[in-house]
């Protein structure tokens, strides 16, 4: 957002013309709350103003933009127990995976075969065409 940018309030005009607007687009409608209309059309003003980057009066100023930003900080996932204390997860390595790697990458070596991931991706150029292989393990079925 840019700084130093005067807030702009709807105007009365602005408002009454878009009531109206409504009105003319929902000839069918009975209004029995103009409150409740003219509330309608200060969100309408609103949302413009939010899509257009635009400052409103609900906007953090930088001080509280700095404090939300250290906060969301120490949200990243992690792994939690049942009693609320963080547990380190070891990947175990997935060997089958690596194995299927290395021999697609060997019958591929004579293009050029790159193991870019060792339990993913081969990338390998046929055809001056640059391709990829991206190995997938399926989980069994649900039974």
């Amino acid at each position: 957002m840019i700084k130093n940018v005067p807030i702009n309030y709807p105007t009365d005009e602005w408002l009454d013309r878009w009531i109206d607007t409504y009105m003319d687009e929902h000839p069918d409608e009975k209004i029995s709350d103009f409150n409740e209309l003219r509330a309608q059309a200060e969100d309408a003003w609103w949302l413009n103003e939010i899509e257009h980057d635009r400052p409103t009066p609900n906007d953090l100023t930088p001080e509280q933009e700095k404090v939300s930003q250290e906060a969301r900080k120490g949200m990243a996932r992690r792994a939690v127990n049942a009693y609320g204390k963080e547990v380190k997860r070891e990947r175990k390595p997935n060997e089958a995976k690596q194995e299927l790697i290395n021999v697609l990458a060997a019958a591929l070596e004579k293009y050029g075969a790159t193991v870019v991931n060792p339990e993913r991706q081969i990338d390998f150029v046929w055809n001056n065409v640059a391709y990829s292989i991206t190995l997938t393990a399926h989980r069994p079925p649900k039974k």
